[in-house]
């Protein structure tokens, strides 16, 4: 195995979007649709639909109210800036203990 399949494999096990999908994010305008997605990265329409939503749950970006678009933040228009951010914001303090973790609440019967 190369070193290319190796890192590829590693971010594919690693990020919470396929590397396909990361490198067509780049590439689209900064309000899009899902149909744009699936052009840009050839995939599917579905495929595309479900990875939208999923960056819509990790803050990548924002519906448009009442319109079938999304928006990405200023900040986050490449997934690497994104995930700069998130370090900064949630990675490092969790680590230093400056984010406590949220206890899960038990279910009493």
């Amino acid at each position: 195995m190369s070193k290319e399949e190796s890192l590829i494999e590693i971010l594919e096990a690693a990020l919470p979007l396929p590397p396909k999908v990361v490198l067509g994010y780049k590439n689209l305008e900064p309000v899009f649709t899902s149909g744009d997605l699936a052009r840009v990265c050839d995939i599917s329409r579905s495929s595309a639909k479900f990875y939208v939503n999923k960056m819509v749950q990790l803050r990548l970006v924002a519906k448009v109210p009442h319109k079938r678009m999304y928006q990405k933040y200023p900040n986050a228009t490449t997934f690497s800036g994104w995930l700069r951010d998130l370090q900064k914001l949630a990675l490092e303090p969790l680590e230093n203990g400056q984010l406590p973790l949220l206890e899960e609440k038990e279910e009493e019967e």
